[in-house]
């Protein structure tokens, strides 16, 4: 439901992410979580949320280069 501030901060190795909540949102998901990661890295978020997520991912620090794709 949560994902803290700085969670996966600078995680280089972090190739692919499953997120399964559809609960998560801006105000819950720490800011920079995921800056610093892998630039490719493959993301998976719920078939509904994919619009949402990938404009909340970016704000937390997701590079364009990732690929954000629905379950």
């Amino acid at each position: 439901k949560t994902i803290g501030k700085k969670a996966f901060y600078r995680c280089e190795k972090l190739r692919k992410i499953t997120i399964k909540s559809k609960l998560l949102t801006t105000k819950n998901c720490g800011e920079k979580a995921f800056s610093g990661i892998y630039k490719k890295v493959n993301i998976k978020v719920p078939a509904g949320k994919k619009k949402a997520y990938k404009k909340m991912l970016r704000k937390r620090g997701i590079g364009a280069r990732a690929v954000i794709a629905s379950k």
